[in-house]
């Protein structure tokens, strides 16, 4: 007599089931994303990704405010040294008008200093020639030339500042727009670790379940082919 032997297919399906849940969750888990791929919200992952674009395009836009920021800085630094520089030619310029000074000591100093100001100058203002030469032997308009030098520097320096406290102003809108953005992502793609974990939890127990069933299943039909043979 033949004998056919037909699984629990409602056991099988539900332990197919559980074990599919069960490894979705150990996914979530690992990774730390509830949306991993297409299938697992397919609206939910482009919603992501365009939360995640503009996450990118905010602190890019935070990185380049923030070089440019550092660059004023830089200039500023420069231009400060040529402020120092500038302020010791005119006292310089000053004590030539004493008939007492050693005029050739402090022609020397002012052709230095002269040298180091156009240094500065051709890196920060891009002016190589930027301070002409200063004659000890002709006072006035040697503190004339300084004078005009000084008020190009003052006024460089206030328009690097303004500059410099806009783009900070940026840096900080850009990266509290990261900050808001990236909790919206979060909440969106983030696992929920509490739900997952009981989600979890309870797949294990189901499959532990089904595998107890499908033994019981097929120990009984064990116990009838014995009883039948």
């Amino acid at each position: 007599m033949a004998i056919s032997v037909n699984h629990n297919t409602s056991v099988l399906n539900a332990l197919h089931q559980h074990t599919n849940q069960r490894n979705e969750s150990d996914e979530k888990l690992a990774s730390g994303k509830k949306i991993n791929k297409a299938a697992d919200d397919a609206a939910g992952l482009q919603i992501s990704n365009r939360l995640t674009a503009q996450i990118n395009e905010a602190e890019q836009r935070a990185i380049n405010s923030q070089d440019n920021v550092n660059l004023n800085t830089v200039k500023e630094g420069g231009l400060s040294a040529i402020n120092e520089s500038l302020q010791r030619a005119n006292e310089l310029a000053i004590q030539s008008g004493n008939p007492l000074t050693d005029k050739t000591a402090i022609q020397s100093e002012l052709t230095q200093l002269t040298e180091q100001v156009n240094t500065l100058a051709e890196s920060v203002l891009g002016n190589a020639n930027f301070l002409a030469s200063l004659d000890a032997n002709d006072p006035s308009s040697t503190q004339d030339a300084l004078a005009n030098a000084l008020t190009e520097v003052n006024q460089v320096t206030t328009e690097l500042g303004a500059n410099s406290n806009v783009l900070t102003n940026q840096v900080n809108t850009y990266q509290a727009t990261t900050v808001n953005v990236s909790a919206s992502r979060s909440r969106i793609q983030d696992t929920d670790y509490a739900s997952s974990s009981a989600t979890l939890q309870q797949n294990q127990t189901l499959i532990q379940s089904a595998i107890i069933s499908q033994k019981d299943e097929e120990a009984r039909k064990g116990l009838l082919i014995n009883n039948l043979v």
